[in-house]
C-alpha cells in the first residue's frame, strides 16, 4: 500500500505544489484526523501563494486546535504572508503580529528558525536594530545539525546581523545540502530577497539557490517526407544544449510531430518528464498534429505518451479554425510561467521558428509573439526543414469563433426574497451591477434573475469588472456578497430564437455556469484557462491567480482545477 504523505513529500519536493496539495486532500478524505496530511495540504497551498486559501484551510482543517509548534508556525507564516499582499501603509499590524507568534514559539521551544522570523519580521517592520540584535541571538544559540534548514537558517541570521559576507557562505553551503529539494530553495529565496531589499542589497544576493527553468517548447510541423537524419539531430542535438544551458527542471508545450516531439525527447534524455497540454483526446490529436507530418512520427508519438504527463483539454478542431490548438498552446504557456512563479524561477521558451509571423490563432510566431509580449525570454533554435504549411496555424479569414472572458455570478439568497423584496433588488442591487457593468465594455451582456453572464475581448476588463461588481454589492445595505466565476475559451455568436437576440455560447459560458455554484460567496473563482491568460499577460497588470484546489462543479460537471482570483501587490508585480 503506498505511504500519501511520502507521494505528497516527493510532490512538493519537486516543486509540484498543485499536485501535491490535491494529493494530500485526496488522501485526508481518507484519514480526515491525520495532522502530518492536514498540515502538508496547508502548506503547499502556502507556498505556491495562495494565502487566503491556506488561511481558510487552517482554520477549516482545524489547524488553529494543535499544539505541535510547527503547526503554530504555520499560522503565523500565514499572518505574514497576508501582510505581504496589503498595501505597504496598512501592513504594519499584521507584521507585528506574526513576529510577536514566531517570538513567543522562539523563547518558549529555542528552534532558531522561528527566531530568525521574528528577527525577520522586525527588519520588515522597519525596526533594523532590533532586528539585528534577535538575529546575534539565535546566533548565540545555534547548533549546525548537518541539514538544508541548519545552514539556511544561519544563512539568514547572518544578513539581517548585517554579516552579508559570511551570509553569502552559508547561503552556498545550503545549497549544497539542498539536493532537489526545490519547495525549499523556493521558500529562503522568498523570504531572503525581501530581507536584502530591506537591507538595500541586490535581489540577486539570493541566487546562491539555484532554481532550476520552466521550459515551454514550440516549433513547427515539418512536410511530409523530410526524413533528413542529419537535420533531426542537428535540431535535437540544439535542443539538449538548450536543455542544458537553461539549466531546466520542468518543461510544458505539446506533443505534435517536429520540434514537440524532438523537445520532449531531449527532455527524457536529460531526466526530465515534460508536461504536454493536448487540446482533445490523444487520438483525435494524433489524426490531427501528428500523422499530417508523415508516418514516421506517428509511432514515436505513441511510444512518448505513457512517459510524460499529460493534461488534456475540452477542446476539439472546429471548421474554420485552429482555436483549439491555440488554447492548448497558450495553456502550456501559462502553466510554465505559474509554475516557475512558484519555484521562484525563471521561466524561458525554447522555439524551432522560422521568424514568419503567425497567419492563425495558433502556431509558433503565435507563442513567440504571446510570451515576448508577457515580457518573456525566447531562444530561437532556427527551423532546418520545409514547414507544413504556407504559415503558422491555417490562416482561416472566415473563422466564426473568436476567444473570450466569460463572467458569470449570481447572488446568494434571492430565492427567497417575495415581491416585495424583488422590487427592492431592481431598484438596487441590480441597478448596481448594470452600472458597474457600464464602466466595462463587453461585448454581450444578460441577466436573469439575480443571475448575471457577461462575456469580454479583453482579460483584465472581465477582472476589473468583477471586482467592480462585487465591490457595488458589498455597499449595499445590508452587504451582498455574490459569487462569481470566470473562464476562459472559445465563444460562438449565435442567434437565439426565443429571445430574438445576438449572443454568445460555447463550452467556456457552460463552465463558468457549472463553477459559479461552488464558488464561496464573496469570491472570483477562475479555471486553469483563465488563470493562464492572467501568467501571460505583462508585469504591471495587477493581477493574480492563487489555486484553490480540483473542486467538484455543479450538476455532474466534473472536478476542475480552480483558482481565485485577486488584485496582486505591487511586490508581486517586482518579482
Amino acid at each position: 500500500m503506498s505511504d500519501p504523505l511520502a507521494e505528497v513529500l516527493a510532490l512538493e519536493a519537486e516543486g509540484l505544489l498543485f499536485s501535491a496539495h490535491d494529493r494530500a486532500m485526496a488522501a485526508l478524505a481518507e484519514r480526515p484526523d491525520d495532522v502530518a496530511l492536514r498540515y502538508r495540504a496547508t502548506l503547499t497551498i502556502a507556498r505556491a501563494g495562495a494565502t487566503g486559501m491556506a488561511l481558510d484551510l487552517f482554520h477549516r482543517l482545524r489547524l488553529d486546535a494543535e499544539s505541535d509548534p510547527e503547526v503554530a508556525a504555520l499560522g503565523a507564516r500565514l499572518i505574514k504572508d497576508r501582510a505581504f499582499e496589503q498595501p505597504v501603509a496598512v501592513r504594519g499590524p499584521l507584521l507585528a503580529e506574526a513576529a510577536r507568534r514566531y517570538d513567543v514559539l522562539w523563547r518558549r521551544g529555542g528552534a532558531g528558525w522561528h527566531g530568525v522570523n521574528a528577527a525577520a519580521l522586525k527588519l520588515l517592520g522597519g525596526d533594523r536594530q532590533a532586528a539585528a540584535a534577535v538575529a546575534e541571538q539565535v546566533l548565540e544559540g545555534h547548533r549546525d545539525a548537518g541539514d538544508y534548514w541548519s545552514a539556511a537558517t544561519e544563512a539568514e541570521a547572518l544578513l539581517l546581523a548585517g554579516r552579508t559576507m559570511e551570509a553569502r557562505r552559508a547561503l552556498e553551503e545550503a545549497e549544497a545540502r539542498a539536493g532537489n529539494d526545490l519547495s525549499a530553495r523556493a521558500t529562503t529565496r522568498r523570504q531572503m530577497r525581501r530581507e536584502a531589499a530591506a537591507l538595500g542589497l541586490v535581489p540577486g544576493f539570493v541566487d546562491a539557490l539555484r532554481v532550476p527553468a520552466v521550459l515551454h517548447y514550440t516549433g513547427h510541423m515539418p512536410k511530409p517526407g523530410q526524413d533528413e537524419a542529419a537535420t533531426e539531430q542537428r535540431l535535437s542535438a540544439a535542443l539538449d544544449a538548450a536543455i542544458a544551458a537553461e539549466h531546466v527542471g520542468a518543461a510544458f508545450g505539446g506533443l505534435a510531430a517536429g520540434l514537440d516531439i524532438l523537445a520532449v525527447e531531449a527532455l527524457l534524455r536529460a531526466g526530465i518528464v515534460p508536461t504536454a497540454v493536448l487540446p482533445c483526446d490523444p487520438d483525435t490529436y494524433e489524426a490531427d498534429s501528428v500523422a499530417p507530418a508523415g508516418a514516421r512520427w506517428v509511432p514515436r508519438f505513441r511510444a512518448l505518451l505513457p512517459r510524460v504527463r499529460i493534461i488534456q483539454l475540452d477542446e476539439r478542431p472546429y471548421p474554420g479554425d485552429d482555436l483549439h490548438l491555440a488554447m492548448a498552446a497558450r495553456r502550456a504557456m501559462g502553466l510554465a510561467r505559474l509554475h516557475a512563479r512558484h519555484r521562484d524561477g525563471q521561466a524561458v521558451q525554447v522555439t524551432a521558428w522560422d521568424g514568419k509571423a503567425p497567419r492563425g490563432a495558433a502556431g509558433t510566431g503565435a507563442d513567440v509573439r504571446s510570451w515576448t509580449a508577457a515580457g518573456g525570454r525566447s531562444v530561437h533554435l532556427g527551423w532546418p526543414w520545409p514547414r507544413n504549411g504556407a504559415g503558422n496555424g491555417n490562416g482561416a479569414t472566415d473563422a466564426q469563433r473568436r476567444p473570450m472572458a466569460v463572467l458569470f455570478g449570481d447572488l446568494p439568497r434571492f430565492s427567497a426574497l417575495d415581491d416585495a423584496g424583488l422590487a427592492r433588488f431592481y431598484e438596487g442591487p441590480l441597478t448596481a451591477m448594470g452600472a458597474a457593468l457600464d464602466r466595462h465594455p463587453s461585448a454581450y451582456r444578460n441577466a436573469w434573475g439575480d443571475a448575471v453572464q457577461v462575456a469580454f475581448d479583453q482579460v483584465i476588463t472581465a477582472a476589473a469588472c468583477a471586482f467592480d461588481m462585487r465591490a457595488a454589492l458589498e455597499l449595499q445595505r445590508p452587504p451582498i456578497h455574490p459569487r462569481f466565476a470566470i473562464d476562459f475559451g472559445p465563444l460562438l455568436p449565435v442567434y437565439d430564437a426565443v429571445q430574438r437576440a445576438e449572443k454568445f455560447s460555447g463550452r467556456a459560458m457552460t463552465r463558468a455556469a457549472r463553477i459559479e455554484p461552488v464558488t464561496p460567496p464573496g469570491r472570483i473563482f477562475a479555471t486553469e484557462a483563465f488563470a493562464c491568460e492572467v501568467a501571460l499577460l505583462p508585469r504591471g497588470a495587477g493581477l493574480a491567480c492563487d489555486y484553490a484546489g480540483r473542486i467538484p462543479t455543479a450538476k455532474g460537471f466534473g472536478s476542475l482545477p480552480l483558482y481565485a482570483l485577486r488584485r496582486a501587490g505591487a511586490e508581486e508585480e517586482m518579482a
